[in-house]
Parts: C-alpha cells; sequence; structure tokens
C-alpha cells in the first residue's frame, strides 16, 4: 500500500450550486455529475458566482496529514496498456496541491485523503473515468479526525483510437480527480474564515 505521512462557510447560493445536493456541515459526499460542473455548464446568471466559489475554493488553505492508496489492484489496465500506480498518485497530489491542499501548507485545517477507488471503462466511442476518495478531516483545535466522508469524481473523454488509449485514459483520469477535490475544497469553505474574507473584500 502507497501511503505517505506528512507533519503536520456560509455557503452563497451560487456555492450551492457547486456542491449541488451536499449539505452536511464538515464534509461533503456526493455522488458526481458527468464534465465535473466546469464553468461552461453552469447557467449565465450563476456563472460569476460560481467562479467565485473555485477563487474561495482555490484559496483556502489546507494541510495535507496524509495521502494514501489503499486499492486492492494497484495498476489500471486500458486496452493493452495500464495506468500505474505511480501515474494516478501522482495526479492525485498535483490535484490536491492546485486547489491548496499540501503537506507544505501550515495551515488551521488538515485533511488525510485515500484513494480508495479507480476505474476506467469504454462506452462506445467514450472513456469514462471514476475515482473515489475518502477524506477525514479535523479543523483548528480539534483532537481528533472526522469519520471519512466520501467523494466521487467522474469524467467523460472522448476516445480516439486504440493507439492513444493510455493518453486518453490519464486526461479522463486526471478530469475525474480534479472533480473529486473540488468537491473536498467546496465542503470546507465554511472553515476557512479569513483566508476567504480577503477574497471577499475584493
Amino acid at each position: 500500500m502507497k501511503n505517505k505521512l506528512f507533519s503536520k462557510p456560509h455557503l452563497s447560493q451560487s456555492a450551492r450550486i457547486l456542491v449541488a445536493s451536499c449539505t452536511l456541515p464538515l464534509l461533503i459526499a456526493c455522488e458526481s455529475t458527468p464534465s465535473g460542473f466546469e464553468s461552461s455548464l453552469i447557467p449565465e446568471s450563476h456563472r460569476k458566482g460560481y467562479q467565485l466559489s473555485m477563487s474561495k475554493a482555490k484559496a483556502c488553505p489546507v494541510n495535507l496529514a496524509e495521502l494514501a492508496d489503499t486499492r486492492s489492484s494497484k495498476d489500471l489496465l486500458v486496452g493493452g496498456s495500464k495506468l500505474t500506480e505511480d501515474t494516478l498518485y501522482d495526479l492525485l497530489q498535483q490535484s490536491l496541491e492546485s486547489m491548496n491542499v499540501s503537506p507544505s501548507i501550515e495551515a488551521r485545517n488538515s485533511v488525510k485523503v485515500v484513494l480508495n477507488r479507480a476505474f476506467v471503462k469504454s462506452l462506445g466511442s467514450n472513456m469514462v473515468a471514476t475515482v473515489v476518495l475518502d477524506v477525514m478531516y479535523k479543523p483548528d483545535l480539534a483532537e481528533d479526525y472526522s469519520p471519512a466522508a466520501t467523494f466521487r469524481g467522474r469524467s467523460v473523454n472522448v476516445n480516439v483510437g486504440e493507439e492513444n488509449n493510455n493518453q486518453v485514459a490519464i486526461e479522463a483520469m486526471k478530469t475525474a480527480i480534479d472533480d473529486a477535490t473540488k468537491r473536498i475544497k467546496s465542503s470546507l469553505l465554511h472553515n476557512c474564515g479569513d483566508a476567504l474574507s480577503e477574497l471577499e473584500a475584493v
């Protein structure tokens, strides 16, 4: 098992669109929708609010206390090729860092993230990727982490041919992982306090 240990909102109406049907106070576990709430799918009247919510999510610093891969089978077979454990682990770590979740960040909030499931399958001319992350959360001054909450990310990419299966699968999985990490950060907006108040004042 790949396992790395590291040292140490109220929601607006537009943010509710971002987290859709998820409304738990600390962590939000939710099903994904295709294309991961890309801004092009958001109605024009809500797009500015969506973009602000994404900016807030990225601005919120969170310490990554642990990142682990607990899947029983580490490699994904895609046609005649495969996505290795290291590829998926790196994609997940990069996605978290892009959303301001990192072991190098000293923040009041911290999370432990576990890659629970990942799979890619072809459906007609599309390649569908799904990722399932389990997340434990510890807010400022808390002694223990919360029970694990599940976040799912999904993407659908056009499969352009057998010879490009591996690259299409990587892109599909990257988008699915990004979908899940956006959901994780959106669920923590109400705990980000000072980091968000500066953004709202702009």
